[in-house]
């Protein structure tokens, strides 16, 4: 905000349809669980509770930190032409398999792990058998059968990928500003636009290649039953409610947003998360500025307070129990020491 209360230039303005916590009170009926087969239960999962964030241990969740890593690898440049683009502090995404543009970058991340795989296999037989006749002619036909296809298939998918001929299409959106969430119902229909409070989540488990069960976080729509599916399966059942939990705290305009590295950079572009961390004296950036060892010591910490907590409790009745959060995110940089 300016010395005079009007907002910045960029700032978010939040709409009157924007996401508060609570669900309007003629709320359409949501899935009847006890109407369903056995077998229908079990596949929709547990039912997850929109009621705000309880455990708060954003952290946890192994990706927040792996695009730390993507983000610290530009440059300061980069890092503010990417965040630009994506507007992280309005809008978060879930892409979807069956987007052309997420399988095409699949196909070149397979195969491209392949190629360099490949590309290993002489150095062991050279450091076992020596670098002999046969060793080079095993190593020229692995590259000529496998690595060059491999690598042409992978720089072929690269090259797709940041070609512009294909965006996302089928992915869900949500907009923090709005309180909405845009998702794909499919060709017939197309695009439509619902609002958050109207929904209902769900921890549904999905077995894997090799037998063992995940837990993936879904979305459906109270009264169309519309859909939206999390971007991966969690192993455990904690991990999908923190996804969840950040899910909440990122619509809820009433709360600031979560402190995890996707939104470094913008935050002083939401109004409610730019008032808490002037409050707090929150650095602009945080995450973007930190140690990789300490953001993974941080968030080790995140993940053991949120196994630890008692699901299902609010967080008042979790404290009174003897749970302790991991205080990450809630002033620590303050201490300007290790995790």
């Amino acid at each position: 905000m300016t010395t005079d209360g009007t907002p910045e230039a960029g700032m978010t303005i939040y709409a009157d349809t924007a996401f508060t916590g609570s669900r309007p009170a003629d709320l359409p009926p949501g899935q009847d669980l006890e109407s369903m087969g056995y077998f229908d239960r079990k596949a929709l999962g547990v039912r997850l509770p929109l009621r705000g964030p309880q455990c708060r241990e954003f952290t946890a969740e192994a990706d927040y930190i792996m695009e730390l890593s993507d983000y610290q690898h530009l440059s300061r440049g980069e890092q503010e032409e990417l965040l630009a683009q994506r507007q992280p502090h309005r809008r978060r995404m879930w892409a979807t398999r069956a987007d052309p543009l997420i399988l095409i970058a699949q196909i070149g991340a397979v195969a491209g792990f392949f190629f360099f795989a490949f590309l290993a296999v002489p150095i062991p037989l050279v450091l076992v058998g020596g670098f002999t006749e046969r060793v080079l002619e095993g190593s020229v036909m692995a590259i000529g059968y496998y690595a060059l296809p491999l690598a042409s298939i992978w720089l072929l998918c690269r090259l797709l990928v940041h070609s512009g001929w294909f965006t996302l299409k089928r992915d869900t959106r949500f907009y923090r500003d709005t309180g909405m969430v845009s998702l794909w119902a499919g060709r017939k229909v197309g695009r439509v636009d619902l609002p958050f409070a109207e929904s209902e989540a769900f921890a549904s488990p999905v077995s894997t290649a090799v037998g063992t069960i995940r837990h993936r976080l879904g979305l459906i729509h109270r009264g169309t039953g519309y859909s939206a599916g999390y971007p991966g399966a969690q192993v455990e059942l904690w991990e999908t409610q923190v996804i969840w939990e950040a899910m909440q705290q990122f619509m809820d305009v009433s709360r600031p947003l979560p402190d995890i590295p996707e939104f470094d950079g913008k935050r002083d572009l939401d109004p409610v998360t730019a008032e808490h961390d002037r409050k707090s004296g929150r650095p602009a950036r945080y995450w973007l500025d930190m140690d990789r060892a300490h953001a993974s010591a941080l968030h080790e910490r995140a993940r053991k307070a949120a196994r630890a907590y008692p699901w299902g409790r609010t967080r008042e009745q979790a404290l009174a129990s003897g749970w302790r959060p991991s205080g990450v995110g809630e002033g620590d940089w303050r201490t300007d020491k290790p995790a």
